[in-house]
This record gives structure tokens, sequence and C-alpha cells, in this order.
């Protein structure tokens, strides 16, 4: 084992598993897992299991054991209600250790040897080298594709009570910890109902919003100012790009229609209308100058309003270049003050524009396939198959045809579900 594994070893053993466990404690120990006694009785399932699968048992064999052995469970239905409290109780575990590495992540990459983007000039013996690192950069471009799966679908409710349980730990804050670990105790994670594509949509876009907005913009910010330190012009807003499956996907999912499409299309620039509204509030507190404040107030006025109504699209031109203004005037007027607060804020409008993520629009290759035979039926191109075109030739039609797709003639609905999703495109 390397000098370095053990000092990674011992670092999250340090910040994660003992303050989980002393965390854990405090869950287990709850009044109602007392009552239940779940709470007494996990640890102890916990050591037969690991026993059990030690001596090569099954897991039916290592249940019944401990049920005979160390717990009265006298019937199967007493049995099967302690299994489900159990799984109810390990899934609100996972909540906390997920709580508890997300706060320590800060001081364990600290201490981590690997190099970032931020390190992109370390380790280069002479100039010519870093300067083809630098242009590199500045076309370099990743996408981050979002997706989701009902198995790891939690409730809003349940991703606020995530949210504050990590930030009570990174205070150390036992207090909060005890009562925010009594909330999760009684918050169900259960779903009433199946979520829609629409409602995984919100659940990742919680994530956009509370996560990804600030990191990216700060990464930018970051990157950008390094290279100003060199003198060197940073204008790559694709550095980082958002991709975004929930409502797109349709591969295989039939809940997945033109209408869910265009409402999560629509729920990913709204939440973006907020995220730019609450920074800017933030930014008028600082920029509280004449000739300047009233201009910032008429472009929050415009985010406010495309919060709230979902056909008021912004002109994102006209706003980018009020904001450019401002900064300028920023600079020759009021000596640069929280001027760069504004260019981190302008880099993000150019980095998101109007839609945060673009949304993947994927489906299974047959349905494509059949809807373009009906199109091209209908249009009179071919009789029966697509056989009967070369590539060369199909794509000519769909070019040169203004409107091939008549869609009163088609009758399948996943067909014509297809059509007016493709019709929705700018």
């Amino acid at each position: 084992m390397s000098d370095r594994f053990k000092r990674k070893k011992k670092e999250f053993q340090a910040h994660v598993l003992t303050k989980y466990n002393i965390y854990n404690g405090l869950f287990l120990n709850l009044p109602y897992a007392q009552s239940s006694g779940v709470g007494e009785m996990i640890p102890l399932l916990a050591k037969k299991v690991s026993l059990g699968l030690d001596q090569e048992k099954t897991p039916s064999e290592i249940l019944q054991a401990f049920f005979k052995e160390d717990g009265e469970f006298n019937t199967e239905q007493e049995q099967i209600d302690f299994m489900f409290k159990v799984v109810q109780f390990i899934e609100r575990q996972v909540v906390l250790f997920d709580s508890v590495e997300d706060a320590a992540f800060p001081l364990i990459s600290q201490s981590s040897d690997r190099m970032d983007l931020l390190d992109f000039d370390r380790g280069f013996s002479n100039e010519e080298l870093k300067s083809i690192a630098i242009a590199k950069l500045k076309e370099a471009s990743a996408r981050i594709v979002l997706t989701a799966h009902p198995t790891q679908f939690y409730q809003p409710s349940v991703l606020n009570i995530i949210s504050e349980l990590g930030h009570y730990i990174r205070e150390n804050d036992i207090d909060r910890i005890n009562q925010t670990l009594q909330q999760l105790g009684l918050t169900s994670l259960l779903n009433v109902e199946k979520p829609t594509p629409f409602d995984e949509s919100k659940n990742i876009i919680y994530f956009l919003r509370n996560v990804y907005y600030d990191a990216i913009g700060k990464l930018y910010t970051e990157v950008k100012t390094k290279l100003a330190f060199e003198d060197i012009d940073f204008d790559n807003y694709g550095l980082t790009k958002l991709g975004f499956w929930p409502g797109g996907d349709r591969d295989g999912n039939p809940f997945v229609t033109a209408s869910e499409t265009m409402k999560v299309a629509d729920e990913l620039r709204i939440t973006l209308m907020k995220c730019y509204y609450h920074e800017l509030k933030q930014l008028q507190r600082k920029i509280t100058f004449k000739n300047v404040d009233q201009k910032l107030q008429k472009i929050r006025e415009e985010f406010y309003e495309s919060m709230f109504e979902k056909d008021y699209l912004i002109d994102y031109n006209s706003i980018l270049a009020s904001l450019e203004q401002i900064s300028k005037q920023l600079m020759e007027e009021y000596h640069g003050l929280f001027q760069s607060d504004l260019e981190a804020f302008i880099d993000k409008l150019r980095i998101f524009q109007t839609h945060f993520a673009t949304l993947d629009i994927r489906q299974d290759h047959s349905v494509h396939e059949r809807l373009m035979t009906d199109v091209f039926k209908h249009a009179g191109w071919i009789e029966s198959t697509l056989d009967e075109l070369t590539q060369e030739q199909a794509v000519k039609f769909l070019i040169q045809t203004e409107s091939p797709i008549d869609a009163s003639v088609i009758q399948e609905p996943l067909i014509l579900d297809t059509i007016e999703n493709a019709s929705q495109l700018p």
C-alpha cells in the first residue's frame, strides 16, 4: 500500500467515516427508533450478516437464525414488518452518508495530488508547450449530460433535507444536525405516485440551480482570471456545457411526449431566470450608484416577468448589451468598483444564455424509420420502403422540400407525437 493511498485512507476515515459513525449513533438512538426497537437491532443484524457471510451461509439462513436467536418475531408478518423498517432506516443512513461525504469533499480534495483544470500550466518544460496547452484550453469543451433513474429519485423535500444536513455537518452544528436527522427519520422517502418525466426533470433541475449554475460559473471565472494574469484574453464560453435527458429521452419511454418535452424546456428556462434574478438582486445590493442602479432594476424586472410568464422571452442580445454597457460605466465612472462581480454574472449569461441546458431528443431509430417511411410514401417519393431511395436522394428531398409532412394523413400516435416534437424545434 503506497504512502499516498494510506494518507488518503486516513483522511477519508477522519472526515467521513468517523463523522458518519457519530451522527449515525444519533440517528439510531432517536426516540421513535428506540420505541420501534429497530435502532438497537440494526447493529446486531449487521454483525450477524457479516458473520454469516464469512461462514458462507445463504441470506435466508442468516435471517432465519437472527429471527430465532435475537428477536421476538413470532410470525412471518412480524419478520416482514421488521425488515421493512430496516430498509427504511438504511435508506436514510445512505442519505446521511452522502451528506457527510459531500460536506467533507472540500477538505479531502484540497490535499489531493491530482492536477485539475486550473493546474494546466504546471509541469511544462518550456513556454512553447505552455502556449500550446493554453491554445487547446481556449478551444476545449466538456459536455456534462444529466439523466435520471426512478431508483435514484428523491422528492424535493428530501433534497432540501440533504442540502441542509450537509450545511450543518460542515458547521459541526450538533443541535441542528440532530433536529434534521429527526426530520429525515419522519419524512417519507416514498413517492405517492409514480414520477412523470416532468417530475424527474424537476429533481435534476434542482441540482442545476443549486450546484451547476454556481460551479460552472466559478470555474469559468477562475480560468479567465488566471489567464488574465498572463495578459491572455479568454472567451471560451463553451468550456463547460450542460446536456439534459429527462423529458427528451423517449427511447423506450412512452411517457415522454412532445408536451412533456416542452414543459421541461420551459422549466429549464424559468429556473435559469430565477438564478439570474436572485444573483442580480445580490449585485444590486453592491451596485447602488447613480445612473446604474435603475438600469439593473429594469433588467431584473425582465427576469422577473420571464419567471412567471411562460410566453415572455427575454431579449438575450439586448440584455447582454445593457449589462456590458453598465460594466463599462462602472469602470469609467465608479473606479471599477464591483465590476468583476458584474463581469462574472455576464459570463454566466453568455454560458447559459436563455436555455440553461440543451435537451437531448432521443428516440429509437426504428421509430424514425417508420416516420420517414410514412412521410416519403405520402409525399409520393417511395411506394413502400426507404430502400427505394439512396441516402443522397432522401437528404436532397428533405432539404429542398419546404414542408413534406402532412400530419393529417398520419394515423399512428407515436409517429404523430414525433412529428409534433420535431415541429417545435427552432
